[in-house]
């Protein structure tokens, strides 16, 4: 009887907090909605990688057959090892940066100054892709884009960077870069607003300068937010694929060719269904495999487990 009353009374608590924040609740039924339609649901679909789906029209189950194809695949493992050169390109050159550049912004003593710029790097993250690589086929244009412009004053030949497999995967990390690092960093700058004050004042008073304050107060204060920035980031390693299937083309195949991009040549315009599923799911098992292994990273050289 105790115990009842105990979980009624619980119940009963759940129910008036809940009447009191249920608009804060509804706000997510648009994201759970969106999560059960495109994550969840084809999930049930996973069962076609080990079909022929999409080469008959009586589909049958074919075992592990798209998976041994896969494997043999010397466009799959072009896929694979471009995915990840890509993805290390932006972890290594892209991840410090807006953390560097909260750090900095961190140090602006005039408001103004410091929104005018939070404004400018940060309005880029609402272009599409579509937009960036507009912008970037513009700004790269060997005929008359800006950089090449500055090349000729400088006395060197227009290079065609869109269409070089030395420059491509530059311009990919730059383009990302330019897009991203203002989401970047007002999360970062978020979480630094959320460290207490007078551990900056007590510093200056023992007389720790900016960077001894910086390395031993805000670095480690935001240290969890870190590690849960580059759980997100190692996430998303082996989904590339709006950035390079917006910019890329058949002259730089060899090093922008993707696994999304390759799933989705043979699963939309091969029509390969079964196929395309299988990288996808493959994909998917890598995925999870980096994640477990940045949270063991995390844990035991950042001292965070996130997971």
């Amino acid at each position: 009887m105790h115990n009842n009353a105990l979980k009624k009374t619980g119940l009963q608590r759940f129910l008036v907090n809940f009447g009191k924040q249920k608009y804060v609740f509804m706000l997510l039924i648009p994201g759970l909605i969106w999560y059960i339609v495109f994550k969840y649901v084809p999930l049930w679909y996973i069962s076609m990688a080990f079909t022929n789906t999409g080469t008959t029209a009586n589909p049958v189950f074919i075992g592990l057959q798209n998976f041994k194809r896969l494997f043999l695949s010397p466009h799959f493992s072009r896929a694979f090892w471009n995915t990840l050169i890509i993805s290390l390109y932006s972890l290594l050159f892209y991840f410090p940066l807006p953390i560097l550049l909260a750090l900095m912004m961190n140090e602006i003593r005039k408001q103004a100054f410091k929104r005018a710029v939070q404004m400018v790097v940060y309005i880029p993250h609402f272009f599409s892709w579509v937009v960036v690589g507009g912008l970037f086929t513009i700004m790269l244009s060997p005929e008359n884009g800006i950089v090449n412009e500055v090349l000729k004053m400088l006395g060197h030949d227009s290079i065609y960077f869109m269409a070089s497999n030395k420059w491509f995967r530059a311009v990919l990390v730059s383009s990302q870069i330019w897009k991203d690092v203002g989401y970047g960093t007002v999360i970062y700058i978020a979480a630094i607003s959320s460290i207490d004050m007078e551990l900056y004042d007590a510093a200056a008073v023992d007389g720790a300068g900016h960077w001894a304050r910086m390395v031993n107060i805000t670095l480690p204060s935001i240290r969890s937010t870190i590690a849960t920035v580059l759980l997100l980031t190692v996430s998303r390693i082996m989904q590339i694929f709006e950035q390079v299937l917006v910019m890329f083309n058949d002259s730089v195949m060899d090093v922008a060719d993707v696994l999304r991009t390759y799933a989705y040549r043979e699963g939309i315009r091969n029509g390969d269904i079964g196929y395309a599923t299988a990288i996808g799911l493959f994909t998917s098992i890598i995925s999870l495999i980096l994640i477990i292994g940045c949270n063991m990273f995390s844990k035991h050289i950042l001292h965070e487990d996130i997971m």
